[in-house]
């Protein structure tokens, strides 16, 4: 059936991010009138990358549990279904799980799409996910159905077509429910000013004198003279490579040191301003992309909390949905649901994470045992190890004693 709905696919319509036309250079979409703004461009920004690396890198070190949940609601992890066994293991022949996932997320965040197809076994049950590059996929919508098939370009099978339910596709932000719009796409004025501040920056360092004051002479010189002072000046001390050498001076002369000029500033400013924008389109706090110009121990570690809450949490729920709909039958989803572990962001706070366990064996949430699971300790083997402390002034309540 899958094959004689691919030989008669009738007319279709075409989903795709294209690249930029020459309309959009002589309107003035693209930077520069010639650079579009480009994945590969947009990463050579370091708070671009930054951004991508954080999010794509902390969504990927999160471990992904399966539970199978009864009629009563009672859930419980299972590792012998085969969605676990991928997750558990190596995603294909090539990846782990974690390198995949960051492909994936990177690709999303760059490009609004990342695209994996299912290899199913002979039961139809997954075993493994292939990664394809967004720009190697186009998304198409069959008119006279409405259903969506993905055209696979690669370089040694040419052309392959794939169906719905052998795709898994991770989208961004939507604007047709089909196809998912870049980041770079939706603000590419933003993104071309910081890529602007940029080059201006690298052409000022590349260029400029590298001396930070100004040569005086005693005496009036001539125009020859002043012309063979600047070219051995500019010779010895301008570009990056001959930044902080020590000048020596004769006749005379004298050296005056400069500050910080207005456009060095405004400058710098400039691309400050470059960072926070670019944090706001990844939802991302500057202090967690490097910028600490308004940090302190007190917001920081807020700011952490709000990453984990607020940036990385929106993209665990998309992932676990998308695992859901592309990996289950629709009978497996109906008791079968895929959560990440988002405890693991406390793995390198030690302090926080056992004040947190105190609490939980406090007040009964868990016993030692399930407390030394989490920490991959084994179980303890004394009775005690199972017991579910509770307060003293709870205990009738949780035992079912009277009230005296």
């Amino acid at each position: 059936m899958n094959i004689l709905r691919r030989i008669l696919a009738p007319r279709t319509a075409t989903r795709s991010a294209p690249p930029p036309t020459s309309w959009d250079h002589l309107a003035g979409r693209v930077a520069d009138g010639d650079v579009a703004v480009t994945p590969p461009l947009a990463e050579n920004m370091s708070a671009v990358f930054a951004a991508v690396q954080i999010i794509s890198e902390t969504v990927a070190s999160l471990p992904l549990m399966v539970y199978r949940e009864d009629d009563k609601g009672v859930r419980t992890a299972t590792r012998q279904h085969p969605v676990a066994r991928i997750f558990a293991g190596d995603a294909n022949e090539w990846q782990t799980t974690p390198e995949w996932i960051e492909t994936m997320t990177a690709h999303c965040l760059l490009r609004g799409n990342a695209f994996a197809e299912i290899i199913r076994d002979g039961r139809g049950a997954p075993v493994q996910v292939v990664p394809y590059h967004p720009d190697q996929v186009r998304v198409v919508q069959i008119p006279e159905t409405g259903r969506i098939r993905y055209e696979v370009t690669t370089p040694h099978n040419g052309v392959r077509r794939l169906l719905a339910e052998e795709v898994l596709h991770l989208r961004d932000r939507s604007d047709d429910g089909i196809l998912g719009k870049s980041r770079l796409h939706r603000a590419r004025e933003t993104f071309q000013t910081a890529m602007a501040v940029e080059r201006f920056a690298g052409s000022t360092y590349r260029n400029g004198a590298a001396l930070s004051g100004v040569v005086t002479h005693p005496d009036q010189i001539g125009p020859e003279a002043a012309k063979t002072l600047r070219e051995s000046i500019e010779a010895l001390y301008r570009g990056a490579s001959n930044a902080g050498r020590i000048g020596v001076f004769e006749e005379g002369m004298s050296w005056t040191a400069l500050s910080v000029s207005p456009e060095d500033a405004q400058m710098l400013e400039s691309r400050r301003f470059s960072i926070e924008q670019i944090a706001r389109m990844y939802r991302v706090p500057p202090p967690v992309l490097g910028d600490l110009s308004n940090g302190s121990y007190a917001n920081v570690t807020e700011l952490g909390r709000w990453f984990a809450g607020h940036t990385i949490r929106p993209w665990l729920v998309k992932w676990e949905r998308t695992i859901e709909r592309s990996l289950f039958s629709t009978e497996g989803r109906r008791n079968h649901h895929v959560e990440f572990d988002m405890d693991e962001l406390l793995r390198g706070d030690m302090l926080t994470r056992f004040q947190a366990y105190r609490v939980a064996r406090e007040i009964g949430v868990y016993n030692a045992n399930e407390l030394r699971a989490f920490e991959r300790q084994n179980p303890r083997t004394d009775a005690e190890a199972e017991t579910y402390l509770s307060p003293m002034n709870m205990q009738p309540e949780q035992t079912g004693a009277p009230k005296e």
